[in-house]
């Protein structure tokens, strides 16, 4: 199977895109700490490298790359909760910002919140009787298209 330039692209998730190439090249120094710290928020080990990579993004993104230093700086030793209890409120914010994104894969672009990752985030690995809309059986959005057999429940 021959695969063009054009399909690739276009299969790409929209994370490749939403990213200034300064950015881009700023991150990499310190993800395998704040990988550590987002795995730790998450509270299992298992959390997607996808998922990760995109969190450290949205998180530079939406406080910039110096606030991402100070957090990894601020939380990278010690227990988490001491650290956390003892962090200022700004970095307790941002805190709550990874971790709400690992659980909802959620982001807000343009006034508008959007699930762009909600396939590899936490609350989806959490349930073992569904599987995400759009990945599980059936055409488009999958069996959550249907709605709920009355007095199922």
């Amino acid at each position: 199977m021959t695969i063009s330039r054009r399909s690739f692209l276009a299969a790409l998730p929209p994370l490749a895109f939403s990213i200034s190439p300064s950015l881009a090249a700023s991150l990499g120094s310190g993800s395998a700490s704040f990988a550590a710290i987002a795995r730790q928020l998450g509270g299992v080990a298992s959390v997607s490298p996808y998922l990760l990579d995109a969190a450290e993004i949205e998180f530079a993104q939406a406080y910039g790359f110096h606030a991402r230093s100070l957090f990894v700086t601020t939380l990278a030793n010690g227990p988490l909760d001491v650290r956390i209890a003892e962090a200022g409120d700004d970095i307790r914010a941002q805190v709550r910002f990874v971790t709400q994104f690992l659980y909802t894969g959620e982001v807000t672009r343009d006034g508008q919140t959007k699930a762009l990752y909600y396939p590899w985030c936490l609350a989806w690995e959490a349930l073992t009787f569904a599987s995400a809309p759009g990945l599980c059986g059936g055409p488009a959005f999958g069996h959550w298209q249907n709605t709920p057999i009355a007095g199922a429940m």
